[in-house]
């Protein structure tokens, strides 16, 4: 299925954006979120994050989809079920998440089993990254798999990203539970990346930078994308799609 996708993204010039941004009432609601992740906070804000947080979300996918998606003739679902949910799936105990995020996934997956081009909004600001792991746990011990048959290809690939991305992996549960971060390029594939359940690199845009940008985030969404792909195809490829 690599076949499929175009080794270089093509993007219209200029860009058709109908997107007018993240107004600052998102990021508060998103923090007082992380203050009191329940529920109960939830139906507070409710309104809010139709207004402020959902409803814009989804003009920024459709921008993505017009100048990302069709013009490079990507085999994507675009609509259904692509944007997580605030509230948690734990069991009744009423739980929250401060993070909303979407992500395009290859027909007969899901968004949660599929490697993910994810774009987040946080407290803090927004993340546009690459992300393997989780519910994907084929596909992760396939990715690894290439990593360690191909480490020169792979860091001839990451470490030109590194500064401007962040790369982490996380391990082990519970209290054993540790995330490694690396932000400066790698000599060598670390020995641990073989004992990840998820691997990730990230590229963060801070909330100034977000509020500041308006509508033109998308553009740089659209430009982190762009350096992304490479890497993206990489996973694909050692996933055997």
């Amino acid at each position: 299925m690599v076949s499929e996708f175009p080794e270089h993204i093509v993007l219209p010039t200029p860009l058709d954006l109908t997107f007018e941004g993240f107004a600052p009432e998102a990021f508060a609601i998103l923090e007082r979120l992380r203050q009191e992740p329940h529920i109960d906070q939830y139906r507070k804000e409710k309104e809010g994050v139709r207004t402020y947080l959902t409803d814009p979300f989804k003009h920024y996918r459709d921008d993505l989809v017009v100048n990302w998606v069709l013009p490079n003739h990507l085999p994507f679902e675009t609509e259904r079920n692509v944007f997580s949910r605030l509230l948690k799936n734990d069991f009744g105990a009423g739980g929250c998440h401060h993070h909303l995020w979407m992500a395009f996934y290859r027909p007969g997956l899901r968004r949660l089993t599929d490697v993910q081009l994810s774009h987040s909004i946080r407290p803090e600001g927004f993340e546009v990254g690459l992300f393997v792991g989780g519910y994907a746990k084929k596909l992760l011990r396939q990715v690894k798999a290439h990593i360690a048959a191909e480490p020169d290809a792979f860091l001839s690939l990451l470490n030109p990203l590194l500064q401007e991305y962040y790369l982490a992996y996380r391990q082990g549960t519970g209290e054993r539970r540790v995330r490694q971060v690396f932000i400066e390029p790698l000599d060598a594939i670390p020995d641990d990346v073989q004992k990840a359940d998820a691997i990730w690199l990230r590229r963060r845009f801070v909330r100034e930078d977000v509020l500041q940008w308006e509508g033109e985030l998308v553009a740089h969404a659209l430009a982190a994308i762009q350096q992304l792909w490479p890497l993206y195809l990489f996973f694909l490829k050692g996933a055997g799609e």
